[in-house]
């Protein structure tokens, strides 16, 4: 039975490459049409080469005639089902809170849509888990936007680090820090909606620094083992506002990390240390300057910084799908950095108790 049900998702799998290596163009449908959909990822759906928006969708129809007159692109459909059943939408970009990933994952896999979900894919690692079954079954792809794995810039870190210009990678260093805001001081119903469990997950580390996890796993191996260690200094929200980590990736290399959301100091420095020489960047700062220091001097860099961030990726995507090229952004990668993040959360809830 198991040996059918594989060879049945193996011709499924065929049959969809085979028809969208037939086309010229990927077409795109969105659903929702929030900030992240005005600069940094939603002009690329039409901007990228061989690459067209068809239409959105979201809750509220006078906000998708706003997003498409201002963008020029799309059309608006009146409902996920209605975008869903259109034959000519070969993949659907997921642009919503988490709390709605899930289920509308799913639902794209049953139309035999491939799709583009944001970060972090749900609510839990089970929940993550569900929509891998759900592509299994139907065969078609699923990409997340972990968007940084495209840009010019986190591809001249990893060329270096595969050049050897560091020599052979020891250690990455990870320190982000920031002062609380009056948001963060809010009554609960009114705080952002990063800081509602319900809605994100848990608080900032599981839903904005899970990119930083990403690039972990992107730029010196993914991980292996890890421990947390967390606490709430301020008690003005239920998540951690201090985490540490300590890990070892697959090849070995040995990553700290210190995230802390309530300090008076703002710092953003990364550090990936090789027996050569090391590299060093900022995460938060995307026009920032890459450093290189050996023993030959310090070099710095500046890559193409693409206005729509998330263009690149996208980019890669369409590739993909066309046969072209192959996009690292996969499920399965995203995965491992929601393990810790959800680790992290299930621990702090835990100790609360």
């Amino acid at each position: 039975m198991l040996a059918c049900m594989h060879f049945m998702q193996v011709v499924q799998r065929k049959a969809v490459d085979m028809v969208i290596s037939m086309k010229e163009y990927i077409n795109w449908g969105m659903i929702g049409c929030g900030d992240v959909t005005e600069v940094k990822n939603g002009p690329g759906l039409y901007q990228a080469e061989h690459s067209s928006l068809l239409g959105i969708t979201k809750r509220t129809r006078s906000k998708d005639e706003s997003w498409v007159e201002r963008h020029g692109a799309g059309k608006v459909y009146d409902s996920v089902e209605e975008l869903l059943s259109d034959p000519e939408i070969d993949i659907v970009y997921i642009a919503t809170t988490p709390d709605c990933h899930k289920d509308l994952a799913i639902a794209c896999a049953e139309a035999g849509k491939h799709c583009y979900v944001e970060k972090p894919i749900a609510l839990s690692y089970e929940e993550a888990e569900e929509i891998q079954r759900a592509f299994e079954k139907s065969g078609t792809k699923i990409f997340v936007a972990h968007y940084r794995r495209g840009m010019s810039r986190y591809r001249k870190i990893k060329r270096l680090l595969e050049e050897g210009a560091i020599g052979k990678v020891r250690g990455m260093q990870m320190l982000r820090t920031q002062k609380q805001t009056e948001q963060d001081r809010l009554p609960d119903d009114q705080k952002p909606w990063r800081l509602r469990s319900n809605v994100s997950g848990g608080g900032y580390f599981f839903e904005t620094e899970i990119h930083m996890l990403d690039l972990i796993d992107f730029l010196v191996g993914a991980p292996a083992e890890f421990t947390l260690v967390q606490s709430n200094e301020t008690g003005y929200y239920e998540a951690a506002d201090t985490v540490s980590l300590s890990l070892k990736t697959e090849t070995g290399v040995m990553v700290s990390g210190l995230w802390c959301y309530a300090t008076d100091v703002e710092q953003d420095r990364t550090v990936i240390y090789g027996d050569k020489g090391a590299i060093s960047y900022q995460y938060s700062f995307n026009d920032g300057p890459i450093r290189l220091e050996t023993a030959d001097g310090i070099q710095e860099f500046t890559p193409f910084l693409h206005p729509n961030v998330g263009t690149e990726q996208i980019q890669d995507i369409v590739n993909d799908l066309l046969g072209k090229g192959s996009c690292s952004s996969t499920l399965e990668a995203a995965m491992r950095a929601l393990k810790i993040t959800d680790t992290a959360e299930k621990q702090w809830r835990s100790r609360k108790r």
